[in-house]
């Protein structure tokens, strides 16, 4: 297994070799640290764990690349590993986001405090890498702004079991040839059914984030909200576009996940969502129900 890890502080290669031993639990000779850009006749090429280690530019320090041969009976998952790592030596460690690339690092205290943190790379012949914002305040990174992460939220793995239903559903239709009123489900339709349960799909996570209270991250931006209303607008252009039989199955589902937002959310009586209050009142268009109601508390204000 490969970890790709950052240190904010910096950590002699013997302590690295200890700590790694003993997270591994191999024999400390059984490791090998090396300076990737040293002189590389020394190196131990069999050892059970290698971890190559650069200086980096920025307010990281070290870059380690770490690999343990498939008989290393002990490899924790990247998460625990950076959190036993940055408790034996003392010193917070990034590891990558599990949710995407695009997505903030994962930072670990040595006392094992776990949050986001944004680290930015230049594209300069040496690289620098440089933590610029983080979700909690760090000891270890005092000028960086505590902030709330949107990216974060964006990439965030929520189950959408309604729109699930409706992709195995609509699988099954077109395995039985469409059904009478949709004799042949052709690659156009499937492609606008495609698409129009990604739509579903984020409307349904909406209404789940409201239900587990907007965890994980227990904030949700008003910028997103409203992003997610357009996609609910989008929806209603599909249900006219959809062959009948599609749309039967796709209506079903999306009825379920405007119940389940209503049941969640309150009348926005103050119109906080729809944000009218720089339009005149004679050039309102009146939005959908779904921009007229709002979680409450409301989560951006966390």
């Amino acid at each position: 297994m490969t970890y790709n890890i950052f240190l904010i502080d910096g950590c002699d290669p013997g302590v690295m070799a200890e700590a790694l031993a003993e997270i591994f639990q191999v024999p400390v000779k059984e490791v090998d640290v090396a300076d990737a850009d040293g002189d590389q006749e020394d190196r131990y090429w069999d050892a059970l764990v290698s971890c190559e280690y650069s200086h980096v530019h920025g307010n990281v320090s070290i870059s380690l690349d770490i690999y343990a041969q498939d008989s290393v009976k002990q490899q924790p998952a990247e998460a625990q590993f950076s959190a036993a790592l940055a408790r034996r030596i003392g010193t917070p460690v990034l590891y990558p986001p599990q949710e995407s690339p695009l997505s903030a690092h994962s930072l670990v205290t040595p006392e094992g405090v776990v949050t986001r943190a944004r680290l930015d790379e230049t594209e300069d012949e040496e690289p620098s890498f440089t933590v610029v914002a983080v979700e909690t305040f760090i000891e270890n990174l005092p000028d960086v702004p505590v902030t709330h992460l949107p990216e974060v939220v964006r990439e965030q793995k929520i189950a959408t079991p309604l729109s699930d239903s409706f992709t195995e559903a609509f699988k099954a239709l077109a395995d039985s040839g469409g059904g009478p009123e949709c004799p042949a489900i052709t690659a156009e339709v499937a492609e606008m059914a495609r698409v129009a349960r990604s739509y579903l799909g984020a409307w349904e996570k909406l209404a789940r984030r409201t239900e587990g209270n907007w965890e994980p991250s227990g904030w949700f931006p008003l910028e997103f909200y409203r992003e997610t209303l357009g996609y609910r607008d989008d929806i209603e252009g599909y249900l006219r576009q959809l062959p009948e039989s599609v749309a039967v199955l796709y209506k079903r589902c999306l009825d379920k996940v405007d119940s389940l937002y209503k049941e969640l959310t309150v009348e926005d009586k103050e119109h906080v969502v729809v944000d009218d209050r720089d339009e005149s009142t004679a050039g309102l268009v009146q939005k959908a129900w779904w921009w007229y109601r709002r979680p409450e508390p409301m989560p951006w204000e966390s």
